[in-house]
């Protein structure tokens, strides 16, 4: 739990609202590009240039948000280089989305299929507990599990590319941690129970307040995403520090504040 608590010590308020920003910012930009037209060569050139801008924001920010956390400072070089390995890592994490996609099959076409060969199969005695509904829903908590472990394996290297000096070691060692494999394990049931369970109830008083409740739940689910979010990141810096700091000095040098010559008696 050292990696956990000092984590948390690299997390501030300043660096969830940054998070929280961010998402905000993304989101109404890229509300604005789906709503861009098309009818004329002037807008297809404004909405290339607009999703360019829609890019560079989501990269160029969550790199400065790593580099905060990591404690290095944000040069152009490493915000332009972090956007780079971004991307990268968003076209992976698209990519291992589509092969789930169709292991699923269209509408869970193969999960339905598969829930119900699975029933056929259990003894009569055990169908109350291994009924259709509840073996298609632990098959569908198995698939999120896949692709959250999946999301988790690819921010791994985006973040030691990002902002490590030693980025295979520091790969290493957050692919060791326990702590950071505990903790997308707990981004999994907030972000597809906890956040789900929130953005779905509705209060039912009429347009007002329903209106109302639409935007205090959107803000808190922000701010929880948020901070689960940097938590995670925040455990990757961590793990790049300590591997970055374990190999700053080689083994049987003095260290910089040291004298590396001393005088005669």
């Amino acid at each position: 739990m050292t990696t956990l608590r000092r984590a948390v010590r690299r997390m501030s308020v300043r660096v969830v609202a940054e998070q929280a920003g961010l998402a905000l910012t993304v989101f109404l930009l890229g509300a604005l590009w789906l709503r861009m037209p098309d009818a004329s060569v002037l807008d297809v050139i404004g909405s290339a240039l607009l999703g360019l801008i829609v890019v560079a924001v989501a990269g160029g920010g969550e790199t400065a948000i790593v580099l905060r956390l990591t404690g290095r400072e944000r040069t152009r070089g490493l915000l332009l280089r972090g956007t780079l390995w971004m991307l990268l890592g968003a076209a992976l994490w698209l990519a291992w989305g589509a092969l789930l996609a169709r292991a699923h099959g269209s509408y869970n076409q193969n999960d339905v299929q598969w829930a119900g060969y699975l029933n056929s199969r259990v003894p009569h005695a055990l169908r109350n507990i291994f009924s259709y509904a509840h073996i298609l829903l632990w098959i569908q908590w198995l698939g999120m599990a896949v692709a959250w472990a999946g999301t988790g394996a690819i921010a791994i290297p985006v973040f030691a590319l990002t902002a490590s000096q030693r980025p295979l070691r520091a790969m290493l060692r957050a692919l060791r941690s326990v702590t950071y494999w505990i903790t997308v394990v707990v981004v999994t049931i907030e972000a597809s129970i906890c956040t789900g369970a929130l953005m779905g109830w509705t209060p039912g008083h009429g347009l007002r307040q329903e209106t109302l409740s639409l935007l205090l739940r959107l803000g808190a689910a922000g701010i929880l995403d948020a901070l689960v979010t940097c938590l995670l990141l925040a455990i990757l810096a961590e793990c790049v520090a300590r591997s970055d700091a374990a190999y700053a000095t080689p083994a049987g040098t003095p260290v910089e504040s040291q004298p590396r010559t001393v005088d005669k008696p």
